[in-house]
């Protein structure tokens, strides 16, 4: 898919990341990285600009190969960084992929993610044509789920061994969403 790509919400923009976010993401990450390090492996104080580029030059390359879909978030009035929404681990089997978001700590509490979600999954439902996408989210990221919730997304069950973090298997709540739930 092309890299020119955006969605629009009532608050947001959406797009894939670019070169020039470079700093946006980095700082975001950083500041954001004791909120999200709990949940997200990658995001900890030892993430640098080096590691930030490559993440920005591997979302782009996934893009334009549809091997996923990650969306930069920006506050459509000030145009700052927000966050990330992606649908990730497409399955063609399965006509699947996994919802994945994290927002910056200065936009918690403000239904950010939620709106970002929501314009993603739309995306995913149709235009990429996909029937069913999964949230899976840690079971004590309660933020997290109440997102999932305010998504639509039916609570599925506790699946085991279902996150692997740290090295380690660990269960996972598991959310739904399929086409009928939007609509």
């Amino acid at each position: 898919m092309k890299l020119d790509y955006q969605l629009t919400t009532p608050r947001l923009i959406l797009r894939p990341f670019k070169t020039a976010d470079l700093n946006a993401f980095f700082e975001a990450v950083n500041q954001s990285a004791p909120y999200l390090e709990p949940w997200l492996e990658w995001c900890d104080s030892d993430f640098d600009q080096q590691q930030a580029h490559e993440w920005i030059a591997a979302s782009r390359l996934s893009w334009q190969h549809d091997y996923s879909y990650e969306l930069a978030i920006f506050d459509r009035f000030s145009d700052e960084f927000v966050g990330t929404v992606s649908l990730s681990a497409i399955t063609p089997l399965f006509n699947s992929a996994n919802l994945g978001y994290w927002i910056s700590h200065n936009y918690h509490r403000q239904g950010m993610a939620t709106e970002a979600s929501l314009a993603i999954i739309q995306f995913g439902f149709q235009i990429l044509g996909l029937t069913r996408l999964e949230i899976i989210t840690h079971i004590d990221n309660y933020a997290s789920q109440k997102t999932a919730l305010a998504c639509n997304a039916i609570f599925e069950c506790e699946a085991r061994n279902r996150i692997f973090y740290r090295n380690k298997p660990i269960n996972g709540y598991v959310y739904s969403l399929i086409p009928q739930d939007l609509y």
